[in-house]
């Protein structure tokens, strides 16, 4: 069987938290990704809060894979750009209360030009974060929006005072005009979270994100490759469209683990 830890987005289920974790446990997720913005804010949970929820989860025999820190503001945005950055690192601190490794989040289409000002600007805000990282423990993990592979490698090598990765989302390579296979080859070395998503695009270029297994990615040679590149991180299962989440990720659970089962 592939080596692979599957965790679930806890949004998915369009429960209350503590709803969405029975859930999760019951279609056989191992652990959660929780939206530190949208779900669970860390000021929301003292100290005792935190311990219970580290309970309940033990109790559920779940973890949390990741914590997901959406942002409305590319981080090279001036406006509100302390606020941002300070909001970032909170969330890389409660990461690391929750005993959770990664957090993912969405830098912003990178700047084309890696001399220009907001490239810098991005790449130094980057550095920042990942000091941050280095002393709490966790990795920021950056999930793809509009640039290519090769962009996002480059910045990712940019960035050099601490770990880093790419949270490869292959829906969003094929939303985006570009093959999520040959993203793969690109990024082999550098994502550290795989969010499980699913998309096709028409012919007039517009793209909708599917159910997994219904879409342009080729799942068994995806994960093929992730496991021929010696992964063995999260694979998040996620549904950010769509009136049937709940049941998409569960019948995706079971999809991978037919992949899994054929690759015994």
């Amino acid at each position: 069987m592939l080596p692979f830890r599957i965790a679930v987005a806890s949004h998915c289920f369009e429960l209350p938290l503590k709803q969405a974790l029975e859930a999760a446990a019951a279609i056989g997720a191992e652990a959660v990704q929780i939206d530190a913005r949208n779900e669970l804010q860390p000021t929301e949970l003292s100290q005792t809060g935190r311990r219970q929820l580290l309970h309940r989860l033990s109790d559920l025999s779940l973890s949390v894979a990741s914590l997901r820190f959406p942002t409305k503001r590319a981080f090279y945005d001036s406006d509100r750009l302390g606020a941002r950055i300070e909001a970032a690192k909170t969330v890389m601190t409660f990461a690391a209360q929750l005993k959770a490794s990664i957090v993912t989040t969405q830098a912003g289409r990178v700047p084309n030009d890696p001399e220009s000002a907001e490239y810098i600007l991005l790449r130094d805000i980057l550095n920042d974060l990942v000091r941050h990282g280095n002393h709490v423990g966790v990795t920021l993990s950056l999930t793809p929006t509009r640039e290519s592979a090769d962009a996002l490698a480059q910045l990712v090598r940019d960035v050099t005072a601490g770990p880093i990765g790419i949270n490869f989302d292959p829906a969003a390579f094929v939303l985006n005009g570009h093959d999520p296979t040959a993203a793969l080859r690109t990024l082999h070395q550098l994502f550290t979270h795989v969010q499980i998503r699913d998309a096709v695009r028409d012919l007039d270029g517009t793209g909708v994100e599917v159910p997994v297994g219904r879409g342009e990615v080729d799942w068994d040679e995806f994960l093929a490759l992730i496991d021929d590149a010696g992964f063995r991180g999260w694979l998040c299962l996620d549904r950010t469209d769509g009136d049937r989440k709940s049941e998409d990720v569960a019948h995706a659970v079971e999809f991978l683990r037919r992949i899994a089962l054929d690759h015994r």
